[in-house]
């Protein structure tokens, strides 16, 4: 059985932690290596995991073993990134989190992991979007199939031409019955 990538949006974040069996694991690897997208979304959650991970470890350090201006301002960056990608924050703040990034390679990590997970999710959400398209016209047809056999499954330009047909059929019988009479 092949997986999809639907299936591998699950099945990422369990290959990540390890939880797959032998074989689910194998088949996400051969995944992974044959499509694209999929090796891109494990390559951008596994690095966001790894550099999630390190910045705990960094925020366990004390206060003397790392520099109180830089940490400060990384939080100020970590607090203030989302409202940035979003175009939120005033002028000033705009600029101080574009100095920071510029001169920390982390912030820098940071901030384009975050447009690749924006991205991705953009991308999920379109595709998410037309399938539902999709399948919204797939029942409004259904509805309609399931209608029409309910009038006996006459189109109901069939049901014209019949009335038509039948009309044209009793006024030649009166008017013929008319001139026997």
């Amino acid at each position: 059985m092949k997986l999809t990538c639907a299936q591998m949006d699950v099945l990422i974040s369990f290959y990540i932690d390890g939880d797959l069996s032998s074989a689910l694991k194998k088949q996400v690897e051969e995944h992974i290596k044959n499509c694209p997208t999929c090796k891109a979304k494990f390559e951008i959650i596994h690095s966001m995991l790894k550099d999630l991970k390190e910045n705990l470890e960094l925020e366990e350090l004390t206060p003397s073993q790392t520099n109180k201006t830089t940490s400060q301002q990384y939080r100020i960056f970590k607090n203030n990134l989302s409202a940035y990608i979003d175009n939120e924050l005033s002028n000033e703040e705009s600029l101080k989190i574009k100095k920071f990034t510029i001169n920390n390679k982390k912030a820098r990590k940071e901030l384009e992991d975050s447009y690749n997970i924006r991205r991705l999710m953009n991308e999920s959400f379109s595709k998410t979007k037309n399938d539902a398209k999709k399948d919204f016209s797939k029942n409004v047809l259904r509805q309609l199939e399931l209608e029409e056999e309910a009038t006996l499954g006459f189109h109901p330009v069939i049901k014209l031409i019949i009335a038509f047909t039948l009309t044209v059929l009793i006024l030649t019988t009166f008017v013929l019955i008319s001139l026997n009479v």
